[in-house]
């Protein structure tokens, strides 16, 4: 794990040769550029949302023609605009359809009526009632001209022919239009080839998608290139863009300035200036950096956390799961997954890891699907069921992950906050222990005295480090050791907030068993009682499973987040955003 170490560098160039040695470093792609250059990776270096939204509508496109290389009568913008119209007209299309769809399901109880011409030539109209079948005997008697067109086993479908709205009819009138059944029918039958034909239009559209994606990323090269063109100072013939570097890419930097005409010269630190963060993890650390960039940037001066953050969630979520049966499961899709994108193949490597934490788990307590089968239960060192124990892990694992917060925010501080965490580290160890000790029948003596140590070493230690850094006498002091006992409750909340990780555990291990328990008797019954069974198991463990990986993903993440962040010292940064090519999808033969 580690946070590149960044460099202020200035880039100069005579004015003549601006846009080619732009070029050079939007190819090398190792930049940062400061704030006067920074609409080179903001708004004004993106295409408009429309070609991207043309873009993301031809790639969703459920069948795709082989890809094509443009020739020179392609047109990017007519190509962008013709696939925007036909998503404009297929979602027309298809609200029309589910208003269609209301409408004959309308008048479908009435059936295929036509209105009669002569009807209107006599001042007479239609009127249509949904009444239930023990209520037909209310209908009143003055109207006299209706018939019961339809019925099911709830209603009879009443048609009433006279001129005025019926009075005093049982139920409301339905709304059925005037509209016949067939003439809707044809309308819809309309949309729907006209939908086909559009589907179709886009199908074929599809084979210019990668071309277009290449000229859309041209285009978004050549703005980023202008709004950093505007972003340089400008005088006596000369250019100088500012940026910042990797301190590694300097060397490498300065052979393309050779190469291209331009020269490179590294600006002194300035501590009041803070660099953008690059995270540069290998292996299973890159999975913590991904996650970790759901929620923040660490600081370019502090410490990166990527690989606790990856190992406490892998872990965590393998906790909240614990079922082996679970576990293969998820394996199983995850063999069945081949994705082609680099972002979906990083995921599906992470929830690998996140199987295999599950599996461990379900062999530790020895669950498959919500049982302890015998077989499984001689590997088992951990008994689920027993609540006290389980709650005692937990509390156990959340005391280790706060206390290797503070041991790594000791490491990466100075001075007094460095005592200060070690401070904080060791009174939620000794208050953990003290709190352990108490369980024991002979050691409720000794548990106060415990926690009233642990909490005087933590007013000592924060008290001290307030005083050393901004130089408080004694009053000082005792202001420092009362701020700091305030953040005792603090510590004690985010220690309990780890039982999460056992009540969710314990909640999937009970919905496991009682899907269990119903799909039992199920089995036992002649006939269909098996499959009822199989399908009980199949809907309510699928459903388990997802529950289960919901919570493990949310609350997994936010114990790393909310309690390992609060102490751990960690910053907020801003992300290095590197000047450099837009990625377009690789040409492929037609």
């Amino acid at each position: 794990m580690s946070i590149a170490a960044m460099s202020q560098v200035a880039v100069f160039g005579t004015l003549s040769r601006k846009p080619e040695v732009l070029a050079a470093l939007q190819a090398l792609g190792c930049l940062h550029l400061e704030a006067a250059a920074a609409g080179a990776s903001g708004g004004a270096a993106t295409e408009p949302p429309d070609a991207r939204r043309a873009l993301a509508f031809l790639l969703a496109a459920p069948l795709r023609r082989h890809p094509a290389r443009p020739g020179e009568g392609f047109d990017p913008d007519a190509v962008a605009a013709r696939a925007l119209a036909i998503e404009q007209r297929l979602e027309a299309i298809e609200e029309a359809q589910h208003a269609l769809d209301r409408r004959l399901a309308t008048v479908e109880p009435w059936g295929d009526y036509a209105l009669d011409p002569a009807l209107p030539a006599h001042g007479l109209r239609l009127w249509f009632y949904a009444v239930p079948r023990h209520r037909l005997g209310e209908i009143p008697a003055q109207v006299a001209a209706w018939q019961v067109v339809g019925s099911d086993h709830r209603f009879c479908h009443v048609a009433v022919v006279q001129a005025d709205e019926p009075v005093g009819m049982p139920v409301p009138r339905a709304h059925t239009g005037s509209v016949a059944r067939r003439d809707l029918l044809a309308e819809r039958q309309a949309l729907d080839a006209e939908s086909d034909e559009l589907q179709a239009e886009r199908s074929a559209l599809t084979r210019w998608s990668d071309a277009l994606a290449h000229r859309l990323a041209e285009r978004m090269d050549a703005r980023a290139r202008v709004a950093a063109a505007r972003g340089t100072d400008d005088r006596e013939g000369l250019f100088v863009l500012h940026a910042w570097a990797p301190q590694g890419v300097l060397s490498g930097l300065r052979e393309a300035g050779d190469e291209h005409g331009f020269a490179v010269v590294r600006r002194p630190d300035d501590p009041a200036v803070t660099p953008p963060t690059l995270l540069l993890n290998r292996g299973a650390a890159r999975h913590g950096q991904a996650l970790l960039g759901i929620y923040i940037t660490p600081h370019a001066r502090g410490w990166d956390p990527s690989a606790w953050v990856f190992g406490a969630f892998v872990l965590f979520f393998g906790m909240v799961v614990g079922d082996l049966g679970y576990a293969l499961v998820l394996a199983a899709l995850l063999l069945a997954w081949r994705p082609r994108a680099a972002a979906a193949q990083t995921l599906r490597r992470l929830f690998g890891w996140l199987a295999l934490s599950s599996a461990l788990w379900g062999v530790s307590t020895g669950t498959w699907f919500g049982s302890a089968p015998h077989a499984l239960t001689a590997f088992a060192w951990a008994d689920g069921s027993d609540v006290e124990r389980m709650m005692a892990m937990a509390i156990g694992i959340g005391v280790a992950h706060l206390v290797l917060a503070n041991l790594a925010a000791a490491r990466a501080a100075r001075g007094a906050a460095r005592l200060a965490a070690l401070g904080w580290g060791a009174v939620i160890g000794g208050g953990a222990a003290a709190a352990a000790s108490g369980l024991s029948p002979a050691g409720t003596a000794t548990t106060g005295f415990s926690l009233a140590l642990g909490v005087a070493l933590l007013g000592f230690a924060a008290a001290t480090g307030s005083a050393l850094a901004n130089g408080q006498g004694v009053l000082g002091r005792i202001g420092s050791l009362l701020q700091s006992l305030m953040r005792l409750p603090s510590a004690l909340g985010d220690v309990l907030s780890y039982l999460r990780l056992f009540a969710l555990a314990y909640a999937g291990a009970a919905l496991a068993g009682a899907f269990n328990g119903l799909a039992a008797p199920l089995a036992e019954l002649a006939g269909f009682g098996g499959l009822l069974a199989a399908l009980l198991l199949v809907f309510g463990h699928g459903l388990n499973i997802v529950l289960s990986v919901m919570g493990g993903f949310v609350h997994g993440l936010r114990l790393n987040f909310i309690e390992f962040f609060n102490w751990a010292g960690i910053e907020e940064g801003r992300p290095f955003k590197a000047f450099k090519r837009q990625e377009a999808p690789p040409w492929t033969p037609p």
